[in-house]
């Protein structure tokens, strides 16, 4: 298996200010880069810049994807991680899932790298940053759920013994987490449907919810710039506009955005009602698991249901063909004829199963004579087509 490499740094509340475009330039001469994305892909060698100096000069998300074992996602959040500190230190361990603080202030950076054996069958990177990145709108919001999310793709590190990994509390409205998390957890070869397992916590005990908990409301990103605005007079509003008219509108921004991070961080947050379950986390897989067979089940027996409809609805339509082809015959010998000039395999199984039907239809030695000296003309007429040949020696059909 030859060696791949795929890392991409996004940034998502703002473009990259000059000074930060400068700064990702430096990290690599070879890799793509925007002031909304820093891109490489590599057969050999390794990036040798700074992933999370890159997370603190202006990019907010960050995908290494590498097919000996590596899969590794940060996410960076201005405003820190919106939660009591004691319910943090639940799903924060420092092994399956880090936190990495700013050296000064309340930003910091989600670090997810669980290992994984080698494997080289992921490219939907595009679609897994989407994911990251609506995760993070979720996180920033104060959504517990999307915390959990990120925990159950950090637990299936491979160097951890998943009896041994404890579960932490599991927020209320999992089931009503109104994303598609899909290729996220194709990226960590996460079963959707663990969510579905985790939802039911069996063994609970204490800190119980009642059985429809209110959830907090979550803000719009919009709404929650609100609190902030009402601070502001008429000169610092001016100020600001002068300042994103005027100046650098990338940093202009970054500076508003920081002071807004600065006030939204006192802020009291609603606190999320959970359900402490006490499974470890080969318990969860093992409920998944149960869940997997029960919807594989139903899905077979829907795919069969599905199958016999389709095959019904075939024969019928085939049965108003053969009557058309009785009535019309040169129509579909003209249509075998059409398909055949346009070449392709599906073009000649779909010209031989016209001759096939329209024997059939008329039936008897007419049927056969009409088939068998249009059949000759095909062969005649394209010498060269042994695939179209082949599809017509499948059905019967001399030539």
């Amino acid at each position: 298996m030859s060696e791949y490499q795929y890392l991409e740094f996004r940034a998502v509340d703002r473009p990259l200010t000059d000074d930060e475009l400068a700064y990702a330039n430096e990290q690599s001469s070879r890799a793509e880069i925007t002031r909304w994305s820093f891109t490489n892909e590599y057969n050999f060698g390794d990036f040798g810049g700074d992933e999370d100096g890159m997370l603190r000069h202006g990019y907010d998300v960050f995908l290494h994807y590498a097919n000996f074992g590596i899969r590794t996602i940060k996410i960076r959040l201005p405003y820190g991680l919106p939660f009591a500190k004691n319910l943090l230190l639940k799903f924060i361990d420092g092994e399956i899932l880090e936190w990495e603080p700013d050296p000064t202030g309340i930003a910091g950076t989600l670090v997810l790298e669980p290992f994984h054996e080698p494997f080289d069958s992921y490219w939907e990177f595009d679609d897994c940053l989407g994911d990251v990145i609506a995760l993070r709108e979720k996180l920033m919001a104060g959504d517990l759920r999307a915390l959990y999310v990120l925990w159950l793709c950090a637990a299936v590190d491979e160097n951890y013994d998943p009896s041994q990994t404890m579960e932490p509390p599991v927020p209320s409205g999992l089931r009503e987490l109104d994303l598609n998390l899909d290729a996220l957890f194709s990226f960590y070869d996460v079963d959707p449907l663990l969510i579905e397992a985790a939802a039911n916590p069996t063994k609970s005990k204490g800190n119980q919810p009642s059985n429809a908990p209110t959830l907090p409301k979550l803000l719009t990103p919009a709404q929650r710039l609100q609190p902030w605005l009402k601070t502001l007079n008429t000169k610092h509003a001016k100020d600001y506009l002068e300042q994103l008219l005027v100046g650098d509108t990338a940093t202009a921004k970054a500076e508003i955005l920081t002071q807004v991070a600065e006030y939204q961080s006192n802020l009291e947050q609603p606190e999320w009602p959970t359900t402490i379950a006490n499974r470890s986390f080969e318990e969860l897989l093992n409920l998944t698991n149960d869940l997997r067979e029960i919807y594989d089940a139903k899905e077979k027996k829907k795919q069969a249901a599905k199958a016999k409809r389709d095959a019904a609805k075939a024969q019928k339509q085939r049965e108003k063909r053969m009557i058309e082809m009785v009535q019309n015959p040169n129509k579909w010998l003209a249509e075998t004829e059409r398909l055949a000039v346009e070449r392709g395999l599906e073009n000649y199984n779909a010209a031989a199963d016209i001759l096939a039907d329209l024997k059939e239809a008329i039936g008897g030695a007419k049927g056969a004579q009409i088939v068998h000296q249009h059949a000759a003309q095909l062969a005649r007429k394209h010498p060269t087509l042994k695939r179209l040949k082949s599809s017509l020696k499948k059905r019967g059909i001399a030539y």
